[in-house]
């Protein structure tokens, strides 16, 4: 049976306190918090929502991927770009702020056994979700390969991270790396050695459309993480939702998801 570190957890309100912000590029940030709960019932994959200013403003709470967790700490970290109003308020909080979470939300990677041989792919913030992933599977095992790519090597994020858990390969479109190329380069050299049992990847939805073909056209499983515009985040307002690949039906992100097995869902829209 296939399953992540925890299952079955209800999401629950945290009072979670700051305990660092890092500043990692110019609109890119690292945070960390105190949800001792949250840290416990959270699985690989699976997301909050952070409430990202005061009283109603704005309304919208925002979908952040666990990064990593540290559960004897009780420590939750996440990794996210400052890009809107919501999120340009969330980087300027400091420690000892305490900032309302939801969560855990969504179904996370699965995964099964140990000491299987596993390629993580991660396109520019689609590390986020990456490095919790690779410290459960690492835990059990697992020979990990990750695959950082981004347009400069200011878009490969954390790889002192990274290297604890697996091999780390990186590569950027502007050559600032010795390996000039996209994320898809990088991983057809990789898939060319064969022996993989899974591919696991988040990142823009032309890089998950071509790991889908990958793994229908080879057979090797993949799960891949969506990202998606959402509001309630909880299943309720539809507004997160991307077609099936199995019916003429949808499925939505922050609750089917938001990783789906690779042939699950189509990446058209």
């Amino acid at each position: 049976m296939e399953t992540g570190r925890k299952t079955g957890a209800h999401p629950s309100e945290h009072a979670a306190g700051v305990l660092e912000q890092i500043a990692l590029a110019s609109d890119c940030f690292l945070l960390t918090v105190a949800a001792p709960n949250l840290a416990r019932a959270v699985s690989p994959g699976q997301f909050a929502l952070l409430g990202c200013g005061t009283v109603f403003d704005p309304f919208l709470r925002r979908p952040l991927s666990i990064h990593q967790v540290d559960v004897e700490r009780g420590e939750v970290s996440f990794l996210y770009r400052a890009k809107g109003a919501g999120t340009q308020w969330l980087s300027q909080r400091r420690r000892g702020d305490v900032i309302p979470v939801l969560g855990p939300l969504g179904r996370g990677f699965r995964h099964s056994g140990s000491g299987k041989k596993g390629l993580l792919v991660g396109a520019g913030l689609g590390a986020a979700p990456l490095l919790f992933l690779a410290q459960e599977l690492a835990g059990r095992k697992w020979s990990l390969v990750i695959l950082l790519g981004g347009r400069t090597k200011a878009g490969i994020l954390r790889p002192d991270a990274f290297e604890r858990f697996g091999t780390l390969k990186t590569i950027t479109e502007d050559g600032s790396t010795p390996k000039k190329g996209t994320i898809i380069d990088l991983l057809q050299e990789e898939l060319k050695k064969g022996g993989w049992d899974t591919i696991y990847a988040c990142g823009p939805r032309a890089v998950l459309k071509v790991i889908q073909g990958i793994s229908c056209r080879t057979g090797i499983p993949a799960q891949i993480s969506v990202e998606e515009r959402m509001a309630c985040g909880l299943g309720a307002c539809l507004g997160c939702v991307c077609r099936s690949a199995h019916s003429s039906g949808y499925l939505r992100v922050c609750k089917e998801g938001p990783v789906f097995d690779a042939g699950e869902v189509l990446l058209d829209g």
